[in-house]
């Protein structure tokens, strides 16, 4: 009896059909096909504006053909405005950051493994260069775990952005240190708010 109403056609459609195991997405059409349209935005917007931080970089530096001082002072442009934008929208970015450099540290731990990026083509490199750029990186993501619960404050907010802009240099020059100059500045500042928060504490407890 049972395994007849398993074949069943009707009962099939009765079990999609419950109210426990419902797959169907609610949305309209419509709706899914906007939400989907929105991701795409947000994707290629953000690709854009990294693609512009890298190209602001490159120029500053003088980095190629881009040695004209009319290519620094866009640089300098592009910079200041991507850190502007970066600053204001700190919030909707911060927890994705994590969520990169988790990626990045991901891709550069099979590199070191391999001894090339795992990326076609393969990049041959000598192991200790992917593992400077690993341990600053995780030194990166070990300061940056925390505003995955919190928004940064606007002190913390510099030191991020000032990341992200040292992570485009360390892109540029093909080397870790930059991120560990913007990782160190960012873990002075938070070590400044924790202290001050210790003497604060410290302050209303005293009698």
């Amino acid at each position: 009896m049972a395994s007849a109403q398993l074949h069943c056609p009707t009962f099939r459609l009765r079990a999609l059909q419950s109210d426990d195991v419902n797959i169907r997405d609610k949305r309209t059409i419509g709706e899914q096909i906007r939400s989907g349209f929105r991701l795409a935005g947000w994707v290629l917007l953000t690709l854009a504006f990294i693609s512009l931080v890298l190209a602001s970089t490159a120029f500053l530096v003088g980095k190629g053909n881009h040695t004209q001082p009319i290519y620094r002072l866009l640089g300098v442009c592009g910079l200041l405005a991507t850190s502007i934008a970066m600053f204001i929208t700190v919030r909707r970015w911060a927890k994705w950051f994590v969520g990169v450099l988790g990626y990045m540290i991901l891709k550069l731990g099979v590199s070191l493994l391999l001894g090339r990026t795992p990326s076609v083509p393969s990049i041959a490199r000598p192991r200790l260069v992917f593992l400077e750029f690993l341990v600053a990186l995780v030194f990166a993501l070990l300061l940056c775990a925390r505003y995955l619960t919190y928004p940064p404050r606007r002190s913390e907010t510099l030191g991020l952005v000032g990341l992200v802009i040292a992570l485009s240099f360390s892109v540029i020059y093909d080397s870790g240190l930059p991120i560990f100059a913007g990782a160190a500045v960012l873990g002075t500042i938070q070590l400044t708010h924790r202290r001050r928060r210790v003497r604060t504490t410290s302050g209303f407890l005293a009698p």
